[in-house]
């Protein structure tokens, strides 16, 4: 597995990984410090207020969206020349390849989380963001905003693998990512049965008056059932396909 490993993190691309985690920083920060200083008459600037209005495009599209972006970068040599052959004609059962996949793609989305965290730090220190810092909410959404994207992370990459070519990928991930402006409208009993929706009920906090409706025990439920859902439905797929 450690090799597999390994050779999965040489073919990503991590200059358009390091690039779109930076992107991703730099837009939501940027309207997390422009959204406090034009709407401090309608929401009191703090340092909380800064994150509701950071985290909000972040959760409900830039974080889902990467997570179909990074499963198609992992999977785009396989798709050339027949790639697929070549990588499962290595020793070991297949599935260890979708693992190692996936193992991948979640600690690459774990550093675009720790990216968005440190710019909104950032850009709350150069804004001067009053009051103190709330480590807490930062704790709980943001490694809660990474489990809560798991599920996620497991389905992009069943599509990626299937579908060969990339445009046709991103396309399928933007079309999961726009609906979220609706269906996180929803309680999140409903809404996270759709697993692009979960980040955004994870790491919204509910102290922000637009808010979804979140029963925490169900949501983490959900999360649980579906992750687990996907992986073995994945882990299958990938068994059974004929690659020929």
């Amino acid at each position: 597995m450690k090799m597999l490993l390994r050779a999965e993190a040489m073919k990503i691309q991590w200059k358009i990984v390091f690039l779109l985690a930076l992107l991703d920083t730099l837009i939501n920060a940027a309207m997390g410090v422009e959204q406090l200083q034009s709407l401090k008459e309608f929401f009191a600037p703090s340092w909380t207020t800064l994150y509701i209005h950071s985290v909000n495009l972040h959760s409900m599209f830039f974080y889902p969206l990467y997570c179909g972006i990074l499963a198609s970068l992992l999977c785009m040599y396989e798709h050339r020349d027949g790639g697929w052959k070549i990588v499962l004609g290595s020793p070991g059962p297949r599935h260890n390849i979708f693992y190692a996949k996936y193992l991948v793609l979640i600690g690459i989305l774990a550093l675009v989380q720790v990216v968005f965290m440190l710019g909104y730090l950032a850009a709350g220190k150069l804004a001067g963001a009053p009051g103190s810092i709330p480590w807490g909410t930062l704790l709980y959404t943001g490694l809660g905003g990474w489990i809560g994207i798991l599920p996620l992370a497991a389905l992009q990459l069943i599509v990626s693998i299937k579908v060969r070519n990339f445009g046709a990928s991103l396309a399928l991930s933007v079309g999961y990512v726009v609906p979220n402006i609706v269906l996180t409208g929803f309680h999140s009993s409903i809404g996270a049965w759709l697993p692009f929706t979960i980040p955004y009920y994870v790491m919204m906090p509910q102290a922000a008056i637009y808010a979804p409706r979140v029963e925490p025990y169900s949501l983490w439920a959900i999360t649980l059932v579906t992750g687990a859902a996907y992986l073995l439905i994945g882990q299958r797929f990938f068994e059974k396909r004929d690659w020929l």
